[in-house]
């Protein structure tokens, strides 16, 4: 008989008695302390400051409305009112594909805000339509705002944080200077805003991963830089600043350097690839550069007087930078002058370049974290790009091109104030402070703070601005052109005849002035034509619109007016022609489509002239009145199709109840 087991006998452990649980006292629980917030920094306290400045510099250009080229990116654009629903068409196509087929500019980012705002204020605002100049004047101080505050923390962090006096001035001269008016108050420069604000923002991004080794801001700066070259091609520059940054002056890792760098040409090459393939989708147009554009495009002008004029315009850019003074939105024909190697300031400023360029590399050789090499060196490099000598571009010379190579300037003469006037290198914030620095900083920012706000005023419309500058500079036929087209613009409008007789009147002089100084000048010979029509002296319009397109066939005004012309004096077949060839050039000439129709009309072409009609109610539907819905009316009465007439009488009746068929 098996045994039986006794493991169940075994005596137990000591094991110690269980603690009876304790009933919890009924207690409310303790609320948590809220965590500490963490102060804000000095040197964010500092960014929004300057912003602020900025803001408020620009502050009266909120009364101003649609100037210059406006017209073309927001109020006489078919794409761009229409809101947010046309983002995707914008993207996918050339700048001024809204307006007319007039350059191969692919810039999409200020387009998409413009697009936005507009839906805004057909949404918020009182007027319900989606011009409202203001929004979009606003919209270009937030980024102004945001242009001066990225420059400041950029600075701050290219000489390590131990400049900040330095960076400050800086960035407080930038936000004051008076030759970013053109940029700031014309709301068409967003694309330039917002160029160098989204490329400071990959300054600063790839800035941070150099010092953090985080893949994240690697990325950021790259996508940044992206958005800058989808906001104006002007940061192209920065293929040559970037390098200049991180393998010289932010060197802490030569491989994220590398990287950076890498980054940069994979933002580049991004970019040009897509552009070049809406550029072919459009029809890879080519657009020859104008002389009134760029008087350096006249093909009788030697290269050495080229090379000379190209340089002389490189000093006179120097001399804005440090006496913004004359301020003018054009120095087109003939407010240049061609010059030669044999004048003095020439020579002068071929010495001046080549004097800071060969103390820039020294500078460098010796330290490589030398501001003054990077200031000048900055310059240098964004300057070329507008120096008419590597690229011909459309502009003679601008105020806008000096909008990035302005740093440079800035920062020179901040680093000046710390050696000559605080007396110390690395100064900091507070040496600001003390007053001798104070009184000088003063003296340097206040004059440009109120001509800036002084200047803003000109830009509160096209006739202001164009009147201010004509009188700076007279022997400049674009300058005059611009006053004559108001002039005329202001004719049309006037409802009183003896009003209108004299801004026809006026606007003569500007025109016979335009002519005298370059009487090739198609837009001037294309205006007096329709103010000599206007005082209903045919002949002489008819000669003015003609001598027009002979210098280009395409003008569409011209063909228009002088189609207009025509009509005027019952020559119904010679008007339809110059109708039809404006309607070839300028599909969206609405006085084209409506007079076209007339014209049908007259000849007994009752079909064309209702398809005329319709093609007018879709560009414009009040153009006349409201007249199109009239006659289509009328024309199916006549065609016997009384249905469709008696439709287009009932719409007719909406905008004029005492018509009836």
């Amino acid at each position: 008989m098996a045994k039986k087991s006794n493991q169940g006998n075994q005596p137990r452990q000591n094991v110690p008695p269980r603690q009876p649980v304790q009933p919890r006292p009924n207690v409310a629980p303790q609320k948590q302390e809220p965590k500490e917030k963490k102060p804000m920094s000095m040197i964010t306290k500092l960014a929004i400051l300057l912003a602020v400045i900025a803001m408020l510099v620009y502050s009266n250009t909120l009364l101003n409305g649609y100037v210059l080229d406006d017209v073309m990116v927001i109020k006489d654009n078919f794409v761009v009112p229409q809101g947010m629903k046309m983002i995707p068409d914008i993207l996918g196509t050339l700048r001024l594909k809204g307006y007319a087929n007039m350059s191969n500019e692919y810039r999409p980012m200020s387009l998409v805000m413009f697009a936005t705002e507009c839906e805004l204020s057909t949404m918020f605002t009182a007027t319900k339509t989606p011009f409202t100049p203001w929004l979009h004047h606003f919209a270009n101080l937030l980024v102004f705002g945001g242009c001066v505050a990225g420059l400041f923390i950029f600075l701050n962090k290219l000489f390590d944080r131990k400049k900040m006096a330095v960076a400050f001035i800086a960035a407080l001269l930038f936000a004051v200077h008076p030759i970013h008016t053109e940029v700031v108050a014309n709301i068409k420069s967003r694309d330039e805003l917002l160029c160098f604000f989204f490329a400071f923002v990959s300054l600063n991004m790839f800035a941070n991963y150099m010092k953090s080794a985080k893949t994240m801001q690697l990325l950021m700066g790259t996508f940044a830089l992206f958005l800058s070259f989808l906001s104006k091609e002007t940061v192209i520059t920065f293929l040559a600043i970037v390098p200049l940054i991180f393998f010289f002056f932010i060197d802490d890792n030569r491989t994220r350097a590398i990287r950076i760098t890498v980054g940069t040409f994979i933002a580049t090459g991004l970019y040009l690839a897509i552009r070049a393939k809406i550029v072919h989708e459009n029809g890879d147009m080519e657009f020859p550069i104008n002389f009134v554009d760029n008087m350096l495009v006249k093909e009788s002008l030697s290269a050495s007087s080229r090379l000379a004029t190209e340089i002389w315009i490189l000093g006179d850019y120097i001399r804005l930078l440090f006496y913004p003074y004359p301020l003018a939105i054009d120095r087109s024909f003939s407010t240049i002058k061609y010059m030669t190697f044999a004048n003095f300031r020439v020579i002068l400023s071929l010495l001046v370049y080549l004097g800071l360029a060969v103390f820039a590399v020294m500078r460098l050789i010796k330290n490589k974290k030398d501001p003054w090499a990077f200031s000048i060196l900055f310059f240098l490099a964004t300057i070329s790009l507008f120096s008419n000598i590597f690229i011909m571009l459309a502009s003679t010379f601008a105020e806008r091109f000096l909008f990035f190579c302005s740093v440079g300037s800035c920062l020179a003469v901040a680093l000046a104030v710390e050696k000559w006037v605080i007396g110390k290198d690395n100064a900091a914030f507070e040496d600001i402070k003390l007053p001798k620095v104070m009184v000088v900083v003063a003296i340097l920012c206040l004059p440009f703070a109120v001509e800036t706000f002084a200047r803003n005023r000109d830009w509160k419309d096209s006739y202001t601005l164009y009147s201010a500058d004509a009188a700076k500079m007279p022997n400049n036929t674009r300058l005059n052109y611009y006053v004559a087209s108001e002039l005329q613009k202001k004719c049309g409008a006037e409802t009183d005849t003896v009003k209108a007789k004299m801004y026809n009147d006026e606007s003569f002089k500007f025109l016979n002035r335009s002519l005298a100084i370059f009487y090739d000048n198609v837009d001037a010979q294309a205006e007096i034509g329709a103010a000599f029509f206007r005082a209903k002296k045919y002949d002489s319009a008819a000669y003015h619109l003609k001598y027009a397109l002979k210098i280009n066939p395409q003008k569409s005004n011209a063909l228009a007016n002088l189609g207009t012309l025509y009509l005027t004096l019952v020559d119904y077949p010679n008007a339809l022609t110059y109708y039809r060839m404006t309607n070839l050039y300028d599909p969206r000439n609405v006085v084209a489509q409506f007079n076209g129709g007339v014209c049908y009309y007259q000849m007994k072409k009752p079909d064309s002239a209702i398809l005329n009609f319709k093609h007018t109610i879709e560009l414009q539907p009040d153009f006349y009145g409201y007249k199109s819905f009239q006659f289509i009316a009328i024309i199916y009465k006549e065609l016997g199709n009384l249905n469709e007439a008696r439709n287009y009488e009932q719409q007719a009746k909406q905008f004029d109840p005492n018509f009836h068929l």
